[in-house]
C-alpha cells in the first residue's frame, strides 16, 4: 500500500519553512516520489480574511509542480512520478460557516457554487492539473465538518448532519465539470464520501458522465475506531469491489491504526494508497513554553512518545534498534531530540525549527514503513 507525503498541509511559517530547508538533503526519495499537495492550501485563505482567494497567488501560480520546487529547492520533483493533487475544499466549508454564513445544506451548496462560478475555481483546479503533469486528482467535494472549528475553538457539525441530496448532487457536477475540463478520465480520483450510505454511493455514481476508473474515499477521519473502520471497509469493498479499480487512495486516513486495519480488513492490496497528516501534527505539537510537547513515532512498536529530557534515552534507544530502516541514524537523531527539547524550553532557532522539520520527515516515515 503505497504512503503519500503531505506537503502543504498547513501550520506554522516557521515550521514549513524548515521542512523546506530540510527537503532535499533529507527526505526520502520514496516519499519525494508520492507526495500529495493541497490546491486549497495554495491559493484559499483562512476564513478570517474578506475573500477566499489568495490574490497573488492565484495570478502567479499555474504549475503546482514548479511552486514546489521553488519552495524545496529540489530540482528532482520536476520528474516525481507520482503528484496528487487533492482539493482541500475543508477552508471552502470553513469559510463559509464563519458567521453563520452558511446554517443549512441548500445555502452551503448555493455559497460553494457561487464561489466556485464567481472565481473561476474550476477552471483554475482543471489547468493546474494539466500544467502540473499531475498523475492523480481528486474531484471537488463538501466535505464534513469534522476539522471546522468555531472561533472559540469547538468543533462544529451543526450546520448538516449525515448526507444530502443536494451534497451528492453537488458532488456528482463538480466531479463531471472537471471531467469536461481535463478531458482524461484516467487522471481522476472520483472522490465518495465515507459516511455516504451505499445508496447514497449508487445516486452519485449514476450521476457520473463518465466511468471512474479510480477512487478517492474522504471523511473518514472522524472514524476513531479501528473495528468500525474495519467494518466500513468491508462494506465499501463488498458493494464496490475495489479490485476493478486501477487505484483507490483512503483520502487523510493513513494512521497506523487504520493504515493496518484497511490490511486487515481486505489485505493489502497493490492499488491502495493512504496519506495523512498526524506524523506533520504531531511533530509540531511542542510549544516554547514546553506546556506541550512534540512526539516521536517508532518504526517497529509503533508508539508515539512525547518528546522531553525524560524520555529522550527511551527514544534514542528504539530508535537505535530500528537504524536499519530509518532515515537518520541515531547520531543525528540524537541532535534532533537535542534541538526539540531546546525549542521546548524557550531556546527557539532556525535550528530548532530545521530538527522539527527532520522530525516531521522522520514520522512521516515511520507512517510510510507501517502502511506498506
Amino acid at each position: 500500500m503505497d504512503f503519500y507525503f503531505v506537503y502543504s498541509s498547513g501550520g506554522g511559517a516557521g515550521d514549513w519553512n524548515g521542512v523546506d530547508r530540510m527537503f532535499k538533503h533529507y527526505m526520502p526519495d520514496y516519499l519525494k516520489d508520492h507526495i500529495l499537495i493541497k490546491f486549497g492550501d495554495i491559493f484559499f485563505n483562512h476564513r478570517s480574511q474578506n475573500s477566499i482567494i489568495k490574490p497573488r497567488l492565484w495570478r502567479e501560480i499555474n504549475n503546482a509542480r514548479k511552486w514546489i520546487v521553488d519552495n524545496t529547492n529540489d530540482s528532482m520533483l520536476y520528474k516525481t512520478p507520482n503528484l496528487i493533487m487533492d482539493v482541500g475544499t475543508t477552508k471552502i466549508v470553513s469559510y463559509l460557516t464563519a458567521n453563520n454564513q452558511a446554517k443549512s445544506v441548500k445555502e452551503l451548496v448555493d455559497g460553494f457554487d457561487n464561489i466556485l462560478f464567481k472565481e473561476s475555481v474550476l477552471e483554475k483546479y482543471c489547468n493546474l492539473i494539466t500544467e502540473s503533469q499531475i498523475k492523480y486528482a481528486v474531484t471537488f467535494d463538501i466535505p464534513n465538518l469534522f476539522k471546522v472549528r468555531s472561533q472559540i475553538g469547538d468543533i462544529s457539525r451543526n450546520v448538516y448532519s449525515g448526507t444530502s441530496n443536494l451534497l451528492i448532487d453537488a458532488s456528482a457536477r463538480y466531479a463531471n465539470e472537471i471531467f469536461n475540463g481535463v478531458k482524461n478520465e484516467s487522471l481522476l480520483l472520483t472522490t465518495i464520501n465515507g459516511s455516504w450510505s451505499i445508496n447514497d454511493i449508487e445516486k452519485f455514481m449514476s450521476k457520473l458522465k463518465y466511468s471512474p476508473s479510480k477512487l478517492g474515499i474522504g471523511g473518514l477521519s472522524d472514524l476513531r475506531n479501528p473495528n468500525e473502520f474495519s467494518l466500513l471497509i468491508k462494506n465499501l469493498d463488498k458493494h464496490l469491489d475495489f479490485s476493478k479499480f486501477e487505484r483507490v487512495h483512503f483520502l487523510g486516513c493513513g494512521g497506523l491504526k487504520k493504515a493496518n486495519a484497511i490490511k486487515e480488513a481486505i489485505g493489502n492490496q497493490h492499488n491502495f494508497s493512504v496519506d495523512n497528516t498526524t506524523p506533520y501534527n504531531r511533530s509540531i505539537d511542542g510549544n516554547k513554553k514546553g506546556t506541550e510537547q512534540s512526539c516521536y513515532y517508532d518504526y517497529a512498536t509503533k508508539e508515539k512518545i512525547r518528546i522531553s529530557s525524560d524520555t529522550k534515552q527511551r527514544i534514542l534507544s528504539l530508535h537505535k534498534a530500528s537504524e536499519s530502516v530509518s532515515c537518520f541514524d541515531t547520531k543525528e537523531m540524537t541532535k534532533i531530540i537535542d534541538s526539540i527539547i531546546l525549542h521546548q524550553s524557550h531556546q527557539s532557532s532556525q535550528e530548532t525549527y530545521d530538527a522539527r522539520g527532520k522530525l516531521i520527515i522522520h514520522n512521516f516515515d515511520v507512517f510510510r514503513y507501517n502502511a506498506e
